[in-house]
């Protein structure tokens, strides 16, 4: 008896220690990155060398041009200090519509990319040459108004060779290069708690994936201190069709649930969903709520009746909506994303 007794507690106490690695697998699990994940794009953004803000002077985001620098514009010789001038040199473009608001630089200079490289530049051919040669510009820019306080350790795993490592990251540079360098098959994780800290000088605390990427998000809007910013929704939705690109509910990727679904809003505020032969009606709108735009979508149909919220404005531009949505309680994070057709 007393053996029956003693063999039913190692099956039991087997049974949980089983149970209990599976659970902590799962919650490994769930905190894996890759390359395409959203919140790797989101953290690229983050450390990148900003390439944004000098658009006025040098017409791209895939570099960016060191100051000081002087240029002439309009006949106008400046020599920009520091990114205050910025807004010399725009003022001087937008004074009269007839002239050519060519920026001519005053050779050499020197360029610096997303991954923090330097170029020096000695001449207009050759900085011709390299603006012809470089990459479209990315649909978003870099998040300025956030910054990680390091060190962080980041884990990583290559599902080929099998190969674990951990990584201290001290830098925003090493932090956007190790990000560069991910291959399709690498599987990584930031290993939490982990701080950020706003340009306000306010640190917060992140413990998971799903915090830290509500945490990043929450503070683009933070970052339009130049009065850049996002295209504004409402000019820009009423612009052809839009279809959903995609649609996580609560972690689960439903995309596929509003394939071949149009959607054209007009300015009276009424939606249209066709799909073959089905056509959903339906209205939006846009608000404030708590600081933030938000998008208002409701149907007529139970069809797509999960598109029906306020949906918080992450970022647009011409051609993409992004949208999440976080339920009563905080329960649960769905996000959408409309496409320009």
């Amino acid at each position: 008896m007393k053996n029956y007794i003693l063999f039913l507690i190692i099956v039991l106490f087997g049974s949980f220690y089983s149970c209990q690695k599976e659970d902590n697998n799962q919650s490994a699990t769930t905190q894996n990155l890759t390359k395409s994940s959203t919140l790797t794009s989101l953290v690229s953004r983050v450390c990148q060398y900003p390439t944004y803000k000098d658009n006025v002077i040098d017409g791209t985001s895939s570099f960016a041009i060191l100051l000081p620098v002087t240029v002439t514009v309009n006949a106008n010789i400046v020599t920009l200090l520091d990114s205050n001038y910025y807004q010399t040199v725009k003022d001087i473009k937008n004074e009269y519509s007839t002239d050519d608001d060519v920026i001519h630089f005053s050779f050499p200079i020197r360029l610096k990319y997303k991954n923090y490289q330097e170029v020096l530049v000695n001449t207009q051919e050759q900085y011709d040459s390299i603006f012809a040669s470089s990459s479209p510009d990315d649909d978003f820019n870099e998040i300025e108004c956030i910054d990680f306080n390091f060190p962080t350790v980041i884990s990583t795993y290559n599902s080929v060779t099998q190969t674990p490592n951990a990584i201290t990251i001290a830098s925003n540079s090493q932090f956007f290069n190790f990000i560069g360098s991910l291959n399709g098959e690498d599987i990584y994780t930031i290993v939490y708690p982990l701080s950020m800290t706003k340009s306000n000088g306010e640190t917060t605390v992140f413990s998971s994936n799903t915090e830290l990427q509500a945490g990043i998000e929450n503070s683009i809007e933070d970052c339009d201190d130049d009065g850049s910013g996002n295209t504004i929704l409402s000019d820009i939705i009423v612009n052809g069709t839009w279809h959903v690109s995609s649609f996580i509910d609560n972690g689960d990727d439903e995309t596929y649930e509003y394939t071949g679904y149009n959607f054209t809003f007009s300015s009276n505020g009424s939606v249209v969903a066709i799909k073959s032969t089905t056509t959903i009606n339906g209205t939006w709108s846009t608000t404030m709520e708590d600081g933030y735009s938000k998008l208002n979508l409701n149907f007529n149909d139970n069809l797509i009746e999960e598109l029906e919220e306020d949906w918080r404005i992450l970022e647009n531009n011409n051609s993409l909506i992004k949208l999440r949505h976080v339920s009563g309680g905080g329960s649960g994070t769905d996000y959408l994303n409309f496409t320009k057709n």
